[in-house]
């Protein structure tokens, strides 16, 4: 089971809320309620600083992710709106570059779908939609325009072309890094010290604290289970989806006098 899947949140909270009253438990065995009480105004100050530099330390990551995940969205628009784009203005092309062209972008669109999306969950290429993208960018480049309007449409597809370059590339940069280990190492070491410092108090009724700390457990859980969500956007259950490269198949299929179904969403 895939750590950024939904069933591993549940795994992950019971674990670590287990875990938590699990420690709760024998830190009142091995030091008695009578004696944490004396720590509560020293702990309780040391709690308040050591929460709040943790919680604006987590806060910061998770906002990080979901801009993150955003904007790997807003990447994989571009890059298939800018497909379309040289797809269209192709229709200006001599008819033998005009149909290489967008055989191209149709190529390119079933490689991605197919073939790239699920690569991208393992942090690998598609050598076919590489072949294919270097194809279509060397196909637009290598050709001269002679009329008029041949050459009012070239720097068009050029620059065209370059965005879907440009955003293809930063797809496949953020299917390849995730958040840093030192980040990871901060906000687990963080989450522990934090749960931890709920043991120095006491209250005679076992239950109730027991209860909080499960509560603060889960929250730090649970936040932490969004940074890994959001940070890796192109893997696990919540994923940026080629739903924009879908909608150019079956707008070039249907130019192209092709079947325009498309296969299943790979969810």
């Amino acid at each position: 089971m895939a750590i950024d899947s939904y069933p591993a949140v549940a795994l992950m909270t019971i674990l670590t809320s287990v875990l938590a009253a699990a420690g709760l438990l024998v830190a009142r065995r091995m030091m008695g309620v009578e004696r944490l009480k004396h720590y509560h105004e020293v702990g309780g100050s040391l709690l308040q600083i050591v929460a709040t530099m943790y919680a604006v330390l987590l806060g910061l990551i998770v906002v990080d992710a979901m801009t993150k995940f955003q904007t790997a969205r807003n990447i994989t628009e571009q890059e298939a709106n800018a497909l379309a784009d040289v797809f269209l203005l192709a229709e200006h092309l001599p008819a033998a570059e005009k149909s290489h062209v967008q055989k191209l972008c149709l190529d390119y669109t079933n490689d991605v779908i197919n073939h790239e999306w699920k690569a991208m969950d393992d942090a690998t290429v598609s050598p076919a939609a590489q072949r294919a993208a270097v194809s279509l960018m060397k196909t637009i480049m290598s050709f001269e325009p002679k009329t008029q309007s041949e050459q009012g449409i070239y720097p068009l597809a050029v620059q065209e072309v370059c965005q879907i370059w440009d955003a293809r590339r930063a797809r496949l940069n953020f299917s390849s890094y995730g958040l840093p280990a030192i980040e990871w190492v901060a906000l687990i070491a963080g989450g522990i010290v934090t749960v931890v410092f709920t043991y120095f108090f006491a209250i005679e009724n076992w239950k109730v604290q027991m209860s909080m700390t499960v509560m603060v457990t889960l929250i730090i859980s649970l936040n932490l289970y969004l940074v890994v969500l959001f940070g890796y956007p192109f893997s696990g259950d919540l994923r940026v989806w080629p739903d924009a490269f879908r909608v150019d198949k079956s707008m070039f299929a249907g130019e192209l006098g092709m079947a325009a179904d498309s296969p299943a969403p790979i969810r």
